[in-house]
């Protein structure tokens, strides 16, 4: 088996823009086949991804007030995406789809992550996510990154009513506090650099995001990041990379 796109280019995570619309059908309708092709048959997949994504359906929704849409992309290719919409102080993951390909390499978590930060920073600090029940593997994956079950409810796909897991997680601060060794950093999921196997966010010794400390590694959980004169970054531990500054003659 080869390489996933995001381990061999590695992964930026960013808001969508409108070209992001064919990666972003692609990824919902591969993502949508993995997760449910034992509960939804292909017909009422597709028909889902065309009503939600064709079109000029996504152009609509990023101009929509309160809809935030947050992809991770490797190289020039959209791997996963999410879409929430924020409203009375609350946000809603709507949808967070991933590449199957590309599920193992903490795409995933790392997109969740500059999720609720971009979330926060529209001044959200109540975060819900909406799942099938039957997708097993999908409610595992917010009950490991902190979100917790409060109710049920049906909802209707094509003919049939499934159950709907609600889940709710009190947001991700953007200057989130780790220890570090013997002292207090602050992780600001908002500000990131991409890297060879997953991003680097920004390390703060304080809270207000003023002193800048150096780079975590998203990849390893690690603070032991090196950055050199041609702002090449790196992790001690694991050996993610960001790769220098790549200057234009033309502009010297």
């Amino acid at each position: 088996m080869g390489q996933s796109k995001a381990e061999s280019d590695g992964i930026e995570i960013r808001e969508a823009e409108s070209g992001d619309a064919e990666g972003i059908r692609s990824v919902a309708l591969q993502s949508l086949r993995a997760s449910y092709d034992h509960v939804l048959d292909d017909g009422e997949i597709e028909a889902a991804v065309d009503n939600w994504y064709g079109g000029d359906a996504l152009d609509a929704e990023l101009a929509e007030e309160g809809m935030v849409y947050v992809v991770a992309v490797a190289g020039d290719e959209v791997v996963g995406f999410s879409q929430s919409l924020v409203a009375d102080g609350t946000g809603t993951v709507l949808w967070l789809h991933v590449d199957p390909d590309d599920r193992e390499q903490n795409v995933g978590s790392t997109l969740l992550n500059h999720t609720q930060a971009t979330l926060s920073e529209r001044g959200v600090d109540r975060i819900a996510a909406e799942v099938l029940a039957a997708n097993e593997r999908g409610c595992g994956f917010y009950e490991a990154n902190g979100f917790e079950k409060v109710s049920e409810r049906e909802t209707t796909i094509g003919d049939e009513t499934y159950v709907e897991n609600l889940y709710v997680h009190e947001g991700r601060v953007k200057y989130e506090p780790r220890e570090f060794e013997d002292r207090t950093l602050y992780v600001n999921w908002a500000e990131s650099e991409r890297g060879s196997d997953a991003p680097f966010y920004a390390a703060y010794t304080d809270e207000d995001g003023e002193e800048l400390y150096g780079w975590f590694c998203s990849n390893c959980e690690s603070f032991d990041t090196a950055m050199d004169s041609m702002e090449r970054l790196e992790c001690n531990d694991c050996g993610n990379q960001k790769k220098p500054v790549r200057w234009d003659a033309s502009y010297l």
